[in-house]
């Protein structure tokens, strides 16, 4: 209320409840069918109608916001090559973020016999790490670039899982759960901060508020499937592997689930780290300029 200038000067003001729904159905169709295929079975009806109807929201959406007056996303602002680069780089970093510490969190809560309260503790190395990455990456962004700063960040995340993977039914948390938290923390910073700041770099001033949305929500598309893709990995993994061996260890059938499940993280990994090549090298000029006054507009 107090800032004059961060008014917009419209007449008549809309809103976009149409494309709200689509968007907001077609995430949860998709969420849900990833968590209910291990149980259904891809090829089921119950997974493939709800992976049918998300795409046929998603592109409902897409020719909604395209004819809307004032569409909830404005389709034009992904001409930016930096943003949408970033926003897609954003999605996978946050499948990695919150997927790999929630498969880590129930190993070693279900495998280990940690604490909720003792795991939480040990896993403050993941913290200690982002902030690290974050701290570097702001000044590297500057010097490197966007696309260096993004993929050793990707490859740090990759890295992390790719050590998880070497978690066993007698495991401890040195050396495997600390050096994979700390490589994980340490990439998580670097990629997010970097993706960050090149989805607003080459926007106009007018539209940071539009791409920092987008932006947030990326990383939150990320995380919730992130969260569904590595948790059905792993149960479906887990499954398998006590369908193949009659009376084995159920710990040992968890474990194999959970290092699928990081198998799963160096995946998505890798697809983010291929998307941040398609990102600049170094930062373009970010545009300040506000629009052109409706008087001047119209003279020209």
């Amino acid at each position: 209320m107090l800032l004059r200038e961060s008014r917009a000067a419209l007449a008549r003001r809309s809103y976009d409840p149409a494309g709200a729904l689509t968007i907001t159905g077609a995430l949860v169709l998709l969420v849900y069918a990833v968590i209910k295929a291990p149980d259904t079975g891809w090829g089921d009806i119950r997974t493939v109608l709800p992976l049918a109807g998300s795409a046929l929201l998603i592109a409902a959406f897409a020719l909604i916001e395209s004819r809307h007056p004032a569409p909830l996303v404005p389709l034009r602002i992904f001409r930016s090559r930096t943003l949408a680069a970033a926003d897609a780089v954003t999605v996978l970093i946050g499948t990695v973020a919150v997927g790999m510490p929630v498969v880590l969190t129930l190993y070693a809560q279900q495998v280990l016999g940690y604490s909720a309260l003792k795991f939480g503790i040990s896993s403050v190395v993941l913290a200690v790490g982002a902030t690290a990455g974050a701290i570097t990456g702001q000044g590297a962004v500057l010097k490197a670039g966007f696309r260096p700063v993004a993929v050793t960040g990707l490859a740090l995340m990759g890295a992390g899982s790719l050590v998880l993977m070497q978690v066993s039914v007698h495991g401890s948390y040195f050396p495997v759960i600390f050096f994979g938290l700390l490589l994980g923390g340490l990439g998580i910073g670097l990629a997010f901060v970097t993706a960050t700041v090149a989805a607003l770099a080459g926007v106009a001033g007018q539209e940071a508020g539009l791409a920092s949305g987008l932006s947030n929500t990326a990383l939150q598309i990320g995380s919730a499937l992130g969260v569904a893709i590595v948790t059905s990995v792993a149960a479906s993994r887990s499954q398998h592997y006590l369908a193949e061996n009659k009376g084995a260890n159920p710990l040992a059938a968890l474990t194999e689930g959970y290092q699928s499940a990081f198998v799963a993280c160096v995946v998505l990994a890798g697809i983010g780290l291929a998307l941040a090549l398609l990102l600049p090298g170094r930062p373009p000029k970010i545009q300040h300029q506000l629009p052109e006054p409706a008087s001047e507009a119209s003279t020209n």
